[in-house]
Protein backbone atom coordinates (compact mmCIF):
# COMPACT_ATOMS: atom_id res chain seq x y z
CA UNK A 1 0.00 0.00 0.00
CA UNK A 2 1.06 3.56 -0.62
CA UNK A 3 1.76 5.88 2.26
CA UNK A 4 -1.26 7.98 3.12
CA UNK A 5 0.67 11.23 2.90
CA UNK A 6 0.42 12.90 -0.51
CA UNK A 7 3.32 14.84 -1.96
CA UNK A 8 2.49 18.44 -2.74
CA UNK A 9 3.73 20.23 -5.84
CA UNK A 10 6.61 21.86 -3.99
CA UNK A 11 7.79 18.42 -2.85
CA UNK A 12 7.60 17.19 -6.41
CA UNK A 13 9.66 20.11 -7.65
CA UNK A 14 12.30 19.39 -5.01
CA UNK A 15 12.48 15.75 -6.05
CA UNK A 16 12.59 16.64 -9.72
CA UNK A 17 15.52 18.94 -9.15
CA UNK A 18 17.37 16.29 -7.17
CA UNK A 19 16.93 13.67 -9.88
CA UNK A 20 18.11 16.00 -12.69
CA UNK A 21 18.60 14.91 -16.27
CA UNK A 22 19.28 11.24 -15.73
CA UNK A 23 16.22 10.62 -13.65
CA UNK A 24 12.70 11.92 -13.97
CA UNK A 25 9.60 11.34 -16.05
CA UNK A 26 7.33 12.92 -18.71
CA UNK A 27 3.84 13.46 -20.39
CA UNK A 28 1.01 12.24 -22.61
CA UNK A 29 3.03 10.22 -25.05
CA UNK A 30 2.96 10.52 -28.81
CA UNK A 31 5.03 8.10 -30.84
CA UNK A 32 8.56 9.46 -30.27
CA UNK A 33 10.53 11.01 -33.11
CA UNK A 34 13.55 8.99 -34.14
CA UNK A 35 16.95 10.22 -33.06
CA UNK A 36 20.28 8.88 -34.35
CA UNK A 37 22.36 6.42 -32.33
CA UNK A 38 25.89 5.42 -33.20
CA UNK A 39 26.38 1.66 -33.23
CA UNK A 40 23.94 -0.54 -35.18
CA UNK A 41 24.50 -3.50 -32.91
CA UNK A 42 25.21 -1.94 -29.54
CA UNK A 43 22.44 -1.73 -27.00
CA UNK A 44 22.51 1.43 -24.83
CA UNK A 45 23.58 0.57 -21.31
CA UNK A 46 21.30 3.03 -19.51
CA UNK A 47 17.77 1.87 -18.83
CA UNK A 48 15.01 3.65 -16.92
CA UNK A 49 14.04 0.52 -15.06
CA UNK A 50 15.56 -2.81 -14.17
CA UNK A 51 13.82 -5.55 -16.12
CA UNK A 52 12.82 -8.51 -13.99
CA UNK A 53 13.74 -11.91 -15.36
CA UNK A 54 10.88 -14.16 -16.49
CA UNK A 55 9.86 -16.26 -13.53
CA UNK A 56 7.51 -18.96 -14.71
CA UNK A 57 5.29 -19.93 -17.61
CA UNK A 58 1.90 -18.21 -17.61
CA UNK A 59 -0.86 -20.05 -15.87
CA UNK A 60 -3.69 -21.50 -17.91
CA UNK A 61 -6.08 -19.00 -19.40
CA UNK A 62 -9.85 -19.44 -19.18
CA UNK A 63 -11.14 -22.26 -21.34
CA UNK A 64 -11.53 -19.92 -24.26
CA UNK A 65 -9.51 -20.03 -27.46
CA UNK A 66 -9.30 -17.64 -30.34
CA UNK A 67 -7.38 -14.76 -31.83
CA UNK A 68 -6.85 -11.53 -29.87
CA UNK A 69 -5.62 -8.43 -31.68
CA UNK A 70 -3.78 -5.72 -29.74
CA UNK A 71 -2.54 -2.26 -30.69
CA UNK A 72 -0.26 -0.98 -27.93
CA UNK A 73 1.03 2.30 -29.48
CA UNK A 74 4.51 3.11 -28.15
CA UNK A 75 5.20 -0.49 -27.15
CA UNK A 76 4.41 -1.88 -30.62
CA UNK A 77 7.48 -4.00 -31.49
CA UNK A 78 9.93 -2.53 -33.97
CA UNK A 79 10.45 -4.35 -37.28
CA UNK A 80 13.81 -5.67 -36.10
CA UNK A 81 16.15 -5.50 -33.15
CA UNK A 82 19.10 -3.93 -34.98
CA UNK A 83 20.14 -0.46 -33.77
CA UNK A 84 20.27 2.17 -36.50
CA UNK A 85 19.53 5.85 -37.01
CA UNK A 86 16.03 4.94 -38.16
CA UNK A 87 15.53 2.45 -35.33
CA UNK A 88 16.99 4.15 -32.24
CA UNK A 89 15.15 2.11 -29.61
CA UNK A 90 14.55 -1.43 -30.87
CA UNK A 91 12.09 -3.26 -28.65
CA UNK A 92 10.11 -6.47 -28.84
CA UNK A 93 9.22 -7.59 -25.31
CA UNK A 94 5.48 -7.24 -25.95
CA UNK A 95 5.90 -9.71 -28.83
CA UNK A 96 8.09 -12.04 -26.74
CA UNK A 97 5.48 -12.08 -23.98
CA UNK A 98 2.76 -12.82 -26.52
CA UNK A 99 4.70 -15.87 -27.68
CA UNK A 100 5.19 -17.08 -24.11
CA UNK A 101 1.46 -16.80 -23.50
CA UNK A 102 0.63 -18.63 -26.73
CA UNK A 103 3.15 -21.41 -25.97
CA UNK A 104 1.40 -22.02 -22.65
CA UNK A 105 -2.10 -21.77 -24.14
CA UNK A 106 -2.49 -23.76 -27.38
CA UNK A 107 -5.41 -22.50 -29.43
CA UNK A 108 -4.76 -18.86 -28.53
CA UNK A 109 -3.26 -16.38 -30.99
CA UNK A 110 -2.13 -12.91 -29.98
CA UNK A 111 -1.60 -10.56 -32.90
CA UNK A 112 0.28 -7.34 -32.08
CA UNK A 113 -0.76 -5.07 -34.91
CA UNK A 114 0.81 -1.85 -36.21
CA UNK A 115 -1.28 1.24 -36.91
CA UNK A 116 -0.55 3.23 -40.11
CA UNK A 117 1.83 5.97 -38.94
CA UNK A 118 0.30 8.62 -41.19
CA UNK A 119 -3.11 8.38 -39.49
CA UNK A 120 -3.73 10.20 -36.18
CA UNK A 121 -4.37 7.85 -33.27
CA UNK A 122 -7.88 8.97 -32.36
CA UNK A 123 -8.95 9.27 -35.99
CA UNK A 124 -7.83 5.68 -36.56
CA UNK A 125 -9.60 4.44 -33.41
CA UNK A 126 -12.89 6.09 -34.40
CA UNK A 127 -12.68 4.72 -37.95
CA UNK A 128 -11.89 1.19 -36.76
CA UNK A 129 -14.64 1.29 -34.14
CA UNK A 130 -17.20 2.48 -36.66
CA UNK A 131 -16.16 -0.25 -39.09
CA UNK A 132 -16.18 -3.03 -36.50
CA UNK A 133 -12.51 -3.79 -37.17
CA UNK A 134 -11.10 -2.33 -33.98
CA UNK A 135 -8.58 -4.61 -32.19
CA UNK A 136 -9.71 -6.31 -29.00
CA UNK A 137 -7.23 -4.23 -26.96
CA UNK A 138 -6.40 -0.66 -27.95
CA UNK A 139 -4.23 2.12 -26.58
CA UNK A 140 -6.48 5.14 -26.01
CA UNK A 141 -6.75 8.21 -23.81
CA UNK A 142 -9.25 7.99 -20.98
CA UNK A 143 -10.58 11.44 -21.89
CA UNK A 144 -11.43 10.16 -25.38
CA UNK A 145 -13.33 7.31 -23.76
CA UNK A 146 -15.20 9.84 -21.61
CA UNK A 147 -16.91 11.19 -24.72
CA UNK A 148 -17.59 7.75 -26.17
CA UNK A 149 -19.21 5.84 -23.31
CA UNK A 150 -22.66 5.99 -24.89
CA UNK A 151 -21.33 4.52 -28.15
CA UNK A 152 -20.92 1.06 -26.62
CA UNK A 153 -17.29 0.79 -27.71
CA UNK A 154 -15.50 0.13 -24.42
CA UNK A 155 -15.67 -2.48 -21.65
CA UNK A 156 -16.01 -1.31 -18.04
CA UNK A 157 -13.22 -3.01 -16.12
CA UNK A 158 -14.49 -2.67 -12.55
CA UNK A 159 -15.88 -6.20 -12.06
CA UNK A 160 -12.69 -7.70 -13.46
CA UNK A 161 -10.47 -5.41 -11.42
CA UNK A 162 -12.21 -6.73 -8.28
CA UNK A 163 -11.04 -10.27 -9.08
CA UNK A 164 -7.56 -11.74 -8.48
CA UNK A 165 -4.80 -11.55 -11.06
CA UNK A 166 -3.70 -15.20 -11.28
CA UNK A 167 -0.25 -14.19 -12.55
CA UNK A 168 0.64 -12.34 -9.34
CA UNK A 169 2.35 -14.22 -6.51
CA UNK A 170 0.23 -14.92 -3.44
CA UNK A 171 0.33 -12.13 -0.89
CA UNK A 172 1.48 -9.50 -3.40
CA UNK A 173 -0.66 -6.53 -4.54
CA UNK A 174 -3.02 -7.86 -7.17
CA UNK A 175 -3.21 -11.42 -5.88
CA UNK A 176 -6.54 -10.71 -4.16
CA UNK A 177 -7.80 -7.91 -6.42
CA UNK A 178 -6.29 -6.98 -9.77
CA UNK A 179 -6.92 -3.30 -8.98
CA UNK A 180 -4.50 -3.47 -6.04
CA UNK A 181 -1.57 -3.73 -8.47
CA UNK A 182 -1.95 -0.15 -9.63
CA UNK A 183 -0.97 3.04 -7.79
CA UNK A 184 -4.16 4.49 -6.34
CA UNK A 185 -3.86 8.22 -7.04
CA UNK A 186 -2.98 8.20 -10.76
CA UNK A 187 -5.37 5.31 -11.43
CA UNK A 188 -8.23 7.16 -9.74
CA UNK A 189 -7.85 9.97 -12.25
CA UNK A 190 -8.59 7.58 -15.12
CA UNK A 191 -12.19 7.01 -14.08
CA UNK A 192 -14.85 8.30 -16.47
CA UNK A 193 -17.82 10.54 -15.59
CA UNK A 194 -19.95 7.48 -14.85
CA UNK A 195 -17.43 6.46 -12.18
CA UNK A 196 -16.19 3.42 -14.08
CA UNK A 197 -12.71 2.49 -15.27
CA UNK A 198 -12.34 1.66 -18.97
CA UNK A 199 -8.55 1.72 -19.39
CA UNK A 200 -5.71 -0.22 -17.81
CA UNK A 201 -3.18 2.50 -16.87
CA UNK A 202 0.17 0.74 -17.18
CA UNK A 203 2.81 3.44 -16.83
CA UNK A 204 3.48 7.00 -15.67
CA UNK A 205 4.90 10.10 -17.33
CA UNK A 206 5.55 13.82 -16.81
CA UNK A 207 7.12 16.69 -18.75
CA UNK A 208 10.33 18.70 -18.55
CA UNK A 209 12.33 21.39 -20.22
CA UNK A 210 15.41 19.73 -21.70
CA UNK A 211 18.19 22.22 -22.25
CA UNK A 212 21.59 22.46 -23.92
CA UNK A 213 24.06 23.01 -21.09
CA UNK A 214 26.76 24.21 -23.47
CA UNK A 215 24.50 26.85 -25.06
CA UNK A 216 23.37 28.02 -21.64
CA UNK A 217 27.02 28.53 -20.72
CA UNK A 218 27.63 30.37 -23.99
CA UNK A 219 24.82 32.84 -23.29
CA UNK A 220 25.69 33.14 -19.60
CA UNK A 221 22.42 31.76 -18.24
CA UNK A 222 21.39 29.04 -15.80
CA UNK A 223 18.34 26.82 -15.48
CA UNK A 224 15.44 29.07 -14.35
CA UNK A 225 13.28 28.43 -11.30
CA UNK A 226 10.72 31.26 -11.62
CA UNK A 227 8.80 32.94 -14.43
CA UNK A 228 10.98 36.03 -14.09
CA UNK A 229 14.12 33.91 -14.34
CA UNK A 230 12.67 32.14 -17.39
CA UNK A 231 11.91 35.34 -19.29
CA UNK A 232 15.40 36.63 -18.46
CA UNK A 233 17.00 33.44 -19.80
CA UNK A 234 14.93 33.53 -22.97
CA UNK A 235 15.71 37.19 -23.54
CA UNK A 236 19.47 36.73 -23.12
CA UNK A 237 19.52 33.82 -25.54
CA UNK A 238 17.51 35.74 -28.13
CA UNK A 239 19.59 38.91 -27.68
CA UNK A 240 22.69 36.78 -28.17
CA UNK A 241 21.42 35.61 -31.54
CA UNK A 242 20.03 32.22 -30.54
CA UNK A 243 16.58 30.66 -30.74
CA UNK A 244 15.51 30.08 -27.12
CA UNK A 245 13.10 27.19 -27.41
CA UNK A 246 10.30 25.23 -29.05
CA UNK A 247 7.77 23.86 -28.95
CA UNK A 248 5.47 25.57 -26.46
CA UNK A 249 3.85 22.52 -24.99
CA UNK A 250 2.38 21.55 -21.65
CA UNK A 251 3.81 24.59 -19.89
CA UNK A 252 0.95 26.54 -21.45
CA UNK A 253 -1.48 24.63 -19.24
CA UNK A 254 0.81 24.84 -16.23
CA UNK A 255 0.79 28.64 -16.56
CA UNK A 256 -3.00 28.61 -16.45
CA UNK A 257 -2.96 26.25 -13.50
CA UNK A 258 -0.71 28.52 -11.47
CA UNK A 259 -2.83 31.58 -12.26
CA UNK A 260 -6.02 29.70 -11.29
CA UNK A 261 -4.62 28.27 -8.03
CA UNK A 262 -6.78 30.51 -5.83
CA UNK A 263 -9.93 29.58 -7.73
CA UNK A 264 -8.98 25.90 -7.76
CA UNK A 265 -8.56 25.92 -3.99
CA UNK A 266 -12.06 27.33 -3.57
CA UNK A 267 -13.67 24.48 -5.52
CA UNK A 268 -11.19 21.76 -4.55
CA UNK A 269 -9.90 22.56 -1.04
CA UNK A 270 -8.54 19.04 -0.52
CA UNK A 271 -6.39 19.37 -3.68
CA UNK A 272 -7.66 16.04 -4.91
CA UNK A 273 -8.57 15.06 -8.46
CA UNK A 274 -10.73 17.72 -10.14
CA UNK A 275 -13.51 15.75 -11.77
CA UNK A 276 -15.35 16.66 -14.96
CA UNK A 277 -18.35 17.36 -12.74
CA UNK A 278 -16.40 19.82 -10.60
CA UNK A 279 -15.05 21.60 -13.67
CA UNK A 280 -18.44 21.85 -15.38
CA UNK A 281 -20.03 23.18 -12.20
CA UNK A 282 -17.22 25.72 -11.86
CA UNK A 283 -18.00 26.91 -15.38
CA UNK A 284 -21.71 27.09 -14.58
CA UNK A 285 -20.98 29.07 -11.40
CA UNK A 286 -18.74 31.49 -13.27
CA UNK A 287 -15.59 30.48 -11.38
CA UNK A 288 -13.92 29.03 -14.47
CA UNK A 289 -14.86 31.07 -17.52
CA UNK A 290 -12.84 32.49 -20.39
CA UNK A 291 -14.17 35.91 -19.37
CA UNK A 292 -12.50 35.67 -15.94
CA UNK A 293 -9.60 38.06 -15.29
CA UNK A 294 -7.50 34.98 -14.43
CA UNK A 295 -8.20 33.58 -17.88
CA UNK A 296 -7.21 36.86 -19.55
CA UNK A 297 -3.99 36.88 -17.51
CA UNK A 298 -3.31 33.32 -18.63
CA UNK A 299 -3.69 34.25 -22.28
CA UNK A 300 -1.43 37.28 -21.87
CA UNK A 301 1.30 35.27 -20.15
CA UNK A 302 1.28 32.65 -22.91
CA UNK A 303 1.47 35.38 -25.56
CA UNK A 304 4.65 36.72 -23.90
CA UNK A 305 6.46 33.50 -24.77
CA UNK A 306 5.72 33.55 -28.50
CA UNK A 307 8.59 35.90 -29.52
CA UNK A 308 11.08 33.47 -27.98
CA UNK A 309 9.93 30.40 -29.92
CA UNK A 310 11.36 29.02 -33.15
CA UNK A 311 9.87 30.85 -36.17
CA UNK A 312 7.98 27.70 -37.25
CA UNK A 313 6.55 26.99 -33.79
CA UNK A 314 3.01 26.71 -35.18
CA UNK A 315 3.94 24.22 -37.92
CA UNK A 316 2.53 20.84 -36.98
CA UNK A 317 5.15 19.15 -39.15
CA UNK A 318 8.17 20.91 -37.67
CA UNK A 319 10.73 18.53 -36.12
CA UNK A 320 11.65 20.31 -32.89
CA UNK A 321 13.51 17.29 -31.61
CA UNK A 322 15.82 17.54 -34.61
CA UNK A 323 16.28 21.26 -34.01
CA UNK A 324 17.33 20.54 -30.44
CA UNK A 325 19.75 17.80 -31.51
CA UNK A 326 21.25 20.14 -34.11
CA UNK A 327 21.64 22.86 -31.45
CA UNK A 328 19.28 25.17 -33.33
CA UNK A 329 17.26 25.70 -30.14
CA UNK A 330 18.58 25.87 -26.59
CA UNK A 331 15.47 24.45 -24.87
CA UNK A 332 13.16 21.60 -25.86
CA UNK A 333 9.94 20.95 -23.94
CA UNK A 334 9.19 17.26 -24.07
CA UNK A 335 8.32 14.17 -22.06
CA UNK A 336 9.85 11.20 -20.26
CA UNK A 337 10.40 9.26 -23.45
CA UNK A 338 13.05 11.78 -24.50
CA UNK A 339 15.37 10.62 -21.70
CA UNK A 340 15.78 7.22 -23.34
CA UNK A 341 16.46 8.69 -26.75
CA UNK A 342 18.98 11.24 -25.52
CA UNK A 343 20.82 8.73 -23.37
CA UNK A 344 21.03 6.35 -26.31
CA UNK A 345 22.48 8.97 -28.64
CA UNK A 346 26.23 9.19 -28.12
CA UNK A 347 26.50 11.25 -31.32
CA UNK A 348 25.31 14.26 -29.35
CA UNK A 349 27.88 17.04 -29.40
CA UNK A 350 26.64 18.80 -26.27
CA UNK A 351 25.77 18.19 -22.64
CA UNK A 352 22.11 18.30 -21.69
CA UNK A 353 20.07 18.50 -18.53
CA UNK A 354 16.52 19.36 -17.46
CA UNK A 355 14.55 21.83 -15.39
CA UNK A 356 10.96 21.74 -14.15
CA UNK A 357 8.24 24.25 -15.06
CA UNK A 358 9.27 27.71 -13.79
CA UNK A 359 7.01 29.00 -11.01
CA UNK A 360 4.89 32.12 -11.44
CA UNK A 361 5.45 34.07 -8.23
CA UNK A 362 3.27 36.69 -6.55
CA UNK A 363 5.72 39.28 -7.88
CA UNK A 364 4.96 38.10 -11.42
CA UNK A 365 1.16 38.20 -11.08
CA UNK A 366 -1.39 39.16 -8.45
CA UNK A 367 -3.34 36.04 -9.39
CA UNK A 368 -0.48 33.70 -8.47
CA UNK A 369 -0.05 32.09 -5.08
CA UNK A 370 3.65 31.39 -5.58
CA UNK A 371 2.98 27.66 -5.50
CA UNK A 372 4.77 25.60 -8.14
CA UNK A 373 3.10 24.09 -11.19
CA UNK A 374 1.30 20.78 -11.12
CA UNK A 375 3.42 18.16 -12.87
CA UNK A 376 1.83 17.25 -16.17
CA UNK A 377 1.15 13.58 -16.66
CA UNK A 378 0.49 10.72 -14.36
CA UNK A 379 -1.05 7.57 -15.82
CA UNK A 380 -1.45 9.16 -19.24
CA UNK A 381 0.83 7.11 -21.49
CA UNK A 382 0.09 3.37 -21.89
CA UNK A 383 -3.67 3.13 -21.36
CA UNK A 384 -4.80 -0.20 -22.79
CA UNK A 385 -8.56 -0.56 -23.15
CA UNK A 386 -10.53 -3.68 -24.03
CA UNK A 387 -13.13 -3.00 -26.72
CA UNK A 388 -16.60 -4.51 -26.87
CA UNK A 389 -15.53 -6.50 -29.92
CA UNK A 390 -14.32 -9.10 -27.43
CA UNK A 391 -17.81 -9.34 -25.95
CA UNK A 392 -19.40 -9.68 -29.38
CA UNK A 393 -17.00 -12.47 -30.34
CA UNK A 394 -17.43 -14.14 -26.91
CA UNK A 395 -13.72 -14.05 -26.11
CA UNK A 396 -13.75 -11.26 -23.49
CA UNK A 397 -12.57 -13.64 -20.68
CA UNK A 398 -9.52 -14.40 -22.81
CA UNK A 399 -8.91 -10.69 -23.50
CA UNK A 400 -9.05 -9.91 -19.78
CA UNK A 401 -6.72 -12.80 -18.95
CA UNK A 402 -4.16 -11.56 -21.47
CA UNK A 403 -4.31 -8.08 -19.95
CA UNK A 404 -3.72 -9.58 -16.51
CA UNK A 405 -0.78 -11.53 -17.85
CA UNK A 406 0.84 -8.43 -19.37
CA UNK A 407 0.30 -6.33 -16.24
CA UNK A 408 1.78 -8.83 -13.79
CA UNK A 409 4.90 -7.08 -12.40
CA UNK A 410 7.38 -9.65 -13.71
CA UNK A 411 5.98 -9.17 -17.22
CA UNK A 412 5.14 -5.47 -17.22
CA UNK A 413 8.65 -4.68 -15.98
CA UNK A 414 10.13 -6.31 -19.05
CA UNK A 415 8.45 -4.15 -21.66
CA UNK A 416 8.37 -0.93 -19.59
CA UNK A 417 12.12 -1.11 -18.89
CA UNK A 418 13.08 -2.12 -22.40
CA UNK A 419 12.90 1.42 -23.80
CA UNK A 420 13.55 3.32 -20.59
CA UNK A 421 10.86 5.82 -21.54
CA UNK A 422 8.28 5.61 -18.76
CA UNK A 423 7.83 4.78 -15.09
CA UNK A 424 5.56 1.93 -14.00
CA UNK A 425 2.06 2.49 -12.65
CA UNK A 426 2.28 -1.07 -11.37
CA UNK A 427 3.52 -1.92 -7.90
CA UNK A 428 6.39 -4.35 -7.70
CA UNK A 429 8.09 -3.21 -10.90
CA UNK A 430 11.53 -2.13 -9.77
CA UNK A 431 13.28 1.05 -10.88
CA UNK A 432 16.88 2.16 -10.57
CA UNK A 433 17.81 4.08 -7.42
CA UNK A 434 17.79 7.58 -8.95
CA UNK A 435 14.19 7.06 -10.10
CA UNK A 436 12.74 5.92 -6.79
CA UNK A 437 11.96 9.41 -5.45
CA UNK A 438 10.48 10.65 -8.74
CA UNK A 439 8.36 7.49 -8.94
CA UNK A 440 7.07 8.18 -5.44
CA UNK A 441 6.27 11.76 -6.40
CA UNK A 442 4.38 10.99 -9.59
CA UNK A 443 2.61 7.91 -8.20
CA UNK A 444 1.35 9.72 -5.08
CA UNK A 445 0.83 13.19 -6.57
CA UNK A 446 -2.26 14.42 -8.36
CA UNK A 447 -0.52 15.96 -11.38
CA UNK A 448 -2.63 17.31 -14.22
CA UNK A 449 -5.70 15.59 -12.75
CA UNK A 450 -5.72 18.35 -10.13
CA UNK A 451 -5.62 21.16 -12.72
CA UNK A 452 -8.88 22.98 -13.34
CA UNK A 453 -7.61 24.41 -16.62
CA UNK A 454 -6.25 21.21 -18.16
CA UNK A 455 -7.69 20.34 -21.57
CA UNK A 456 -9.30 17.11 -20.44
CA UNK A 457 -11.69 18.99 -18.11
CA UNK A 458 -14.03 19.51 -21.08
CA UNK A 459 -15.06 17.00 -23.73
CA UNK A 460 -12.97 16.24 -26.81
CA UNK A 461 -15.25 18.11 -29.21
CA UNK A 462 -15.13 21.31 -27.14
CA UNK A 463 -11.38 21.06 -26.63
CA UNK A 464 -10.79 20.64 -30.37
CA UNK A 465 -12.87 23.76 -31.08
CA UNK A 466 -11.03 25.80 -28.45
CA UNK A 467 -7.54 24.97 -29.73
CA UNK A 468 -7.63 26.98 -32.99
CA UNK A 469 -8.95 30.03 -31.13
CA UNK A 470 -5.95 29.87 -28.80
CA UNK A 471 -3.67 29.47 -31.83
CA UNK A 472 -5.19 32.51 -33.53
CA UNK A 473 -4.58 34.52 -30.35
CA UNK A 474 -0.95 33.45 -30.17
CA UNK A 475 -0.49 34.27 -33.87
CA UNK A 476 -2.03 37.71 -33.41
CA UNK A 477 -5.00 36.97 -35.68
CA UNK A 478 -7.64 37.78 -33.08
CA UNK A 479 -8.02 40.35 -30.32
CA UNK A 480 -8.10 39.23 -26.70
CA UNK A 481 -11.73 40.18 -26.04
CA UNK A 482 -12.93 38.35 -29.15
CA UNK A 483 -10.91 35.26 -28.28
CA UNK A 484 -12.29 35.25 -24.73
CA UNK A 485 -15.86 35.60 -25.97
CA UNK A 486 -15.52 32.69 -28.41
CA UNK A 487 -13.83 30.46 -25.87
CA UNK A 488 -16.40 31.33 -23.22
CA UNK A 489 -19.27 30.45 -25.55
CA UNK A 490 -17.77 27.00 -26.11
CA UNK A 491 -17.12 26.41 -22.42
CA UNK A 492 -20.60 27.43 -21.29
CA UNK A 493 -22.29 25.44 -24.06
CA UNK A 494 -20.34 22.38 -22.94
CA UNK A 495 -21.29 22.82 -19.27
CA UNK A 496 -24.96 23.50 -20.10
CA UNK A 497 -25.12 20.21 -22.01
CA UNK A 498 -22.89 18.04 -19.81
CA UNK A 499 -24.50 18.81 -16.45
CA UNK A 500 -28.01 17.51 -17.25
CA UNK A 501 -26.66 14.73 -19.48
CA UNK A 502 -24.62 13.25 -16.61
CA UNK A 503 -27.09 14.16 -13.85
CA UNK A 504 -24.45 16.21 -12.10
CA UNK A 505 -25.70 18.07 -9.04
CA UNK A 506 -23.99 21.44 -8.79
CA UNK A 507 -24.33 22.92 -5.31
Amino acid sequence: MLASKKLNRRDFLRLAGAASAAALVAACAPQPTATPVPQPTEKPAAQATEAPKPTEAPKAAPKVTGKVEMWVQFYTPTDDMVWSEDNPLPHNQVKVLAQEYMDANPGVTIDIIAKPSQVADHEWIVTQQAGGTIPHVVWTHSFWVDSEIDKGWWVALDPYMAEPNPYVAAGQPGSAKWMDQFFEVPTKSKRSPDGKLYVVPIDLVTTFFFYNVDLFAKYGVEAPKTWGDFISVLDKIKTGGGIPYAPLGWYESQIGGMLYNKVSESINPTKDVISLEMAACAIKAGKYRATNPEYAEWMKFVKKLIPYLAPDWADANADFNRKFLNQETAIFEDGTWRFGYLRANSLLKFKWSTFFAPTITTADSTFATGEGANPIGGATAAQWAPTTRGEKEKILPLVIDILRFYTAPQNAGRFISECGAFLPNIKGVDVVQELKDPLKAISEGIGEAGMLVYGDKVDTETREKMTPIWTDWKLGKIELADAQAKLDALMTAYADAAIPKNNWKCS
